[in-house]
């Protein structure tokens, strides 16, 4: 049986001459319009952001295969293809953080980073598994229901992240030792390193005790546990490009 996600995917490979530059001054702004259209199509947020992050991907491989004989490539804002690239990644980007609205997080929960929220969804394009997690998570924090099941999505989203990172299937228990080697890579203090792990390591007791085997979650720390998986998550994106 073929996965909806496989059919998004494609759909959204077929989207993919929409992105393409049209020779006219406003060719972005029928892209924008095509795209808020295709969205109409899905219900789901993570239907939606299956398609969001697959055209992503299709602008920088478009944008990336034009730079090859681009003869503005060293002052792309003289080249309008280059422009035309650019201004579609914004507004599908645009569209990534539109799934996720701020107000909503600043009502339900006051204490939620939402600019931190906003611009892990964007880049994890690079990890669109990661993102489904991470959209999983929001949404039952959106409809203030499930807690336990909003952190659990939140211990597989950074097991998942790690997992990826790191090139390896160990659970988030067992990475420490990978974990170390990885950032001793990326020419981080001592203090950093071991902060970061240490930080991981309550993490994921935390997760076990309360979450995983009890669900026993107090709703009080819900929006430290959001903000403190999506702070690993911003470090670990930013340290791996």
């Amino acid at each position: 049986m073929i996965t909806s996600e496989i059919l998004i995917k494609k759909q959204a490979d077929d989207f993919k001459y929409e992105i393409e530059h049209d020779g006219t001054i406003n060719s972005h702004l029928k892209f924008k319009d095509k795209l808020e259209t295709m969205l109409y199509n899905y219900d789901e947020n993570n239907d939606k952001l299956t398609f969001l992050y697959r055209t992503l991907q299709n602008i920088d491989s478009l944008y990336e295969n034009h730079q090859l004989s681009c003869p503005s490539k060293n002052n792309p804002e003289k080249c309008e293809e280059n422009i035309h690239f650019s201004q579609c990644k914004f507004f599908t980007e645009q569209e990534v953080r539109r799934l996720n609205p701020p107000y909503k997080y600043s009502i339900l929960r006051p204490d939620v980073n939402s600019d931190l929220i906003q611009q892990n969804l964007t880049a994890l394009k690079k990890y669109p598994e990661v993102g489904m997690l991470y959209q999983n998570a929001l949404d039952k924090l959106n409809q203030e229901k499930f807690d336990r099941n909003l952190l659990d999505d939140l211990r597989l989203m950074l097991e998942s992240l790690l997992k990826q990172v790191l090139n390896n299937n160990k659970p988030l228990e067992r990475q420490n030792e990978e974990l170390g080697k990885y950032l001793q890579t990326k020419n981080l203090s001592v203090e950093v390193r071991n902060m970061f792990i240490s930080l991981k390591n309550y993490f994921t007791n935390y997760q076990n005790e309360y979450v995983k085997h009890n669900d026993k979650v107090n709703k009080l720390e819900i929006e430290l546990m959001l903000n403190l998986a999506s702070t690993f998550t911003s470090f670990l994106l930013t340290i791996s490009r």
